[in-house]
């Protein structure tokens, strides 16, 4: 499948726009989502790894916690769009 379809998919669910907001101010353990989010660990960490596929968000492990940002070297369109997604939810 095209990778342009994949990231158009993977922006239209409002829970993931919810993560990749959050995620692309600061970096956050699956706890603190939780916390923020008022959501399970599991329904989380199943829509991170789905950022993660479409290579939107990086994790990082410390002991037994994953921290996730938005990843880093993202280009100008895809930031874009991701904005833009954002702002329309």
């Amino acid at each position: 499948m095209n990778a342009s379809w994949d990231l158009l998919k993977t922006l239209s669910d409002p829970t993931r726009l919810r993560l990749l907001a959050l995620v692309s101010r600061e970096e956050l353990s699956v706890a603190e989502l939780q916390e923020i989010l008022g959501m399970g660990q599991s329904r989380i960490s199943s829509q991170l790894a789905l950022l993660r596929q479409v290579n939107l968000v990086s994790d990082r492990r410390e002991g037994k916690n994953a921290f996730y940002s938005l990843r880093p070297n993202l280009t100008a369109k895809t930031l874009g769009l991701i904005k833009a997604a954002i702002e329309s939810v």
